[in-house]
């Protein structure tokens, strides 16, 4: 465990990654996206480092949909060659078998889970992955208002919400990582709020995360 990005996750301030998956099928990949990171680990790369010249200071791993052992030790790979300072494991609140998949990603220095839809999965989740690791849980919910503080007193490090649909009021939130909702980038920075760690979720890219470093100046 990153003792330094656990403090980050509870307390500072971290630009994030933007997405991956977007990302990756706008340079003409199509399927399962974890296979990418075996077969166009290029592409797959490529993206990470795209996000870490704008200025992330975490990218997530190319596991969201949940990973083979193979994939899963590519995925991590290809993270850590980005260049970011810290690597957190993507994976959805609603994978089977979630406890093994945290278990293959343990290299990563925290577990990002992502995309809850209610406050029961997203406790089911935390639950889960505290008890399956000693690393620093996150979580993020896909809806309009989640119980934060109830995730965090279950065990997360930080708690806030990616993609959409998205909060009228992101009051109490760590986190903020929306889609780009067809937005211009400086559009869509301004919809991101004061959430101590920012960053991009599906159809947002390097020119996202830029506009969301500009509006920290």
């Amino acid at each position: 465990m990153s003792t330094s990005l656990a403090e980050i996750l509870r307390s500072g301030t971290l630009l994030l990654d933007a997405g991956m998956g977007t990302a990756v099928r706008a340079r003409g990949l199509g399927g399962r996206a974890p296979e990418w990171s075996l077969k166009r680990a290029d592409i797959v790369k490529a993206v990470h480092r795209e996000h870490v010249a704008a200025g992330a200071g975490l990218v997530l791993t190319n596991t969201f949909v949940g990973a083979s052992p193979e994939e899963a030790a590519a995925a991590l790979r290809l993270a850590r060659e980005s260049g970011a300072q810290f690597v957190g494991a993507s994976l959805w609140v609603g994978l089977p078998g979630l406890a093994e998949q945290i278990r293959q990603l343990e290299g990563a220095d925290c577990v990002w889970l992502e995309s809850a839809v209610s406050d029961k999965q997203a406790l089911r989740a935390v639950r889960i992955a505290v008890a399956a690791t000693p690393l620093p849980v996150v979580i993020t919910c896909a809806m309009r208002s989640a119980s934060l503080q109830q995730l965090r007193d279950a065990g997360a490090a930080a708690a806030g919400y990616n993609c959409s649909p998205w909060p009228d009021d992101l009051k109490g939130a760590d986190i903020a990582k929306p889609d780009s909702a067809g937005l211009d980038p400086e559009i869509w920075a301004g919809r991101v709020g004061p959430a101590r760690l920012r960053g991009g979720c599906c159809g947002t890219d390097g020119r996202y995360l830029a506009a969301l470093r500009a509006t920290a100046r």
